[in-house]
């Protein structure tokens, strides 16, 4: 039964052009039980089925709103919209590819009932390929869940572990405290929310699963150039290195963890470009490693890799078909994951 009762929490829904996957998405926020929701969905202006898909939905339940712009505003400026557009006391952000799980609205709630000085709540969100296989589950490696003080919470962030704001429920109030995610940080725009507020407030972790991120090959997060990626990450960094919340010795130890982690992203993701082809993504990655992080070594393999594979297309293929059969056996490596969370996965 639809409830009647003054919504609490909005779900955001900026989309574009995917309205297959943006039934999923919605379905599965207005499926969320015992919670008085507002579901609203920005569409950037698709041009296509969007509107009809939504307002077919919408028929049969008034929980769900429509915003469609005349014109592309782009990306960027469709996430800012709706951020500016909530007006019930919580909020989460969730992608058109992207759905959530059964549960995830009740226990944030019940939590944030308990700890009212939290600013958010993370539960566990899942990376789901294409195909349906399990490729990470970031917080299932917190070495415990419940109330984080900062900074304690920030630190264990570090190193890849940070909650996917798909699976994190916000108080409205953090656009006060903190304002809306950085422009300037870019692809990476998301973390670095996640982390300024953790910086500065305490919030809650819980491990239960609460959503799933799709790795959707064709995303623009996929296929950004490195002029979209890394100059977001250098101001990731600074925002972190000029964040008064945190004393010298904590600072110091972050942005020694973040820059760790930079350095693992950008070789990481200069060997994947490779294997698609994008040898322009690669040699950046690779002049990035050298240039900021003085990696010659790494920064030479990927430079190297990427001429010679621009030059020999059977090497290409080579490499692309050992890169792949990796991810593979890396995926099949995870063996507890899909016993555990299998059974969640939604195909549409």
């Amino acid at each position: 039964m639809v409830s009647t009762l003054p919504s609490i929490i909005t779900t955001i829904i900026p989309t574009f052009r995917r309205p297959a996957l943006l039934r999923r998405a919605i379905t599965s926020a207005l499926a969320q039980d015992g919670v008085s929701l507002t579901v609203h969905v920005f569409d950037n202006a698709s041009g296509d089925e969007t509107r009809s898909l939504v307002s077919e939905l919408a028929a049969d339940d008034p929980r769900l709103r429509y915003q469609e712009h005349e014109r592309n505003i782009g990306a960027t400026d469709n996430f800012e919209f709706g951020f500016k557009s909530v007006e019930t006391p919580f909020f989460s952000v969730l992608s058109d590819d992207d759905y959530l799980l059964p549960g995830f609205y009740q226990h944030a709630l019940d939590d944030f009932a308990k700890h009212p000085e939290a600013i958010f709540w993370a539960g566990m969100t899942l990376q789901v390929d294409e195909k349906g296989d399990i490729w990470d589950v970031r917080t299932d490696q917190w070495p415990i869940d419940g109330m984080f003080l900062p900074p304690e919470g920030l630190m264990v962030m570090m190193h890849g572990k940070a909650p996917i704001w798909t699976g994190i429920v916000f108080r409205r109030e953090i656009l006060d405290l903190i304002g809306l995610p950085d422009r300037e940080a870019l692809g990476p725009s998301d973390l670095d929310f996640i982390l300024r507020a953790a910086a500065s407030y305490p919030f809650v972790l819980r491990k239960y699963p609460a959503a799933v991120f799709t790795l959707n090959s064709a995303s623009y997060s996929a296929t950004q150039p490195l002029s979209s990626f890394w100059p977001g990450w250098q101001k990731m960094l600074l925002n972190l290195e000029t964040n008064t919340s945190l004393d010298g010795r904590v600072k110091t130890e972050a942005l020694a963890a973040l820059h760790q982690d930079a350095r693992r992203m950008l070789f990481r993701r200069g060997a994947n470009a490779l294997s698609a082809g994008r040898y322009d993504f690669t040699l950046g990655a690779a002049a990035a490693l050298h240039t900021y992080y003085d990696q010659r070594g790494r920064a030479w393999m990927l430079r190297t890799l990427a001429i010679a594979c621009a030059r020999l297309p059977w090497l290409q293929r080579v490499y692309a078909k050992a890169y792949r059969t990796v991810e593979h056996l890396l995926v099949k490596s995870r063996t507890d994951l899909k016993p555990r969370f299998g059974h969640l996965i939604r195909r549409s």
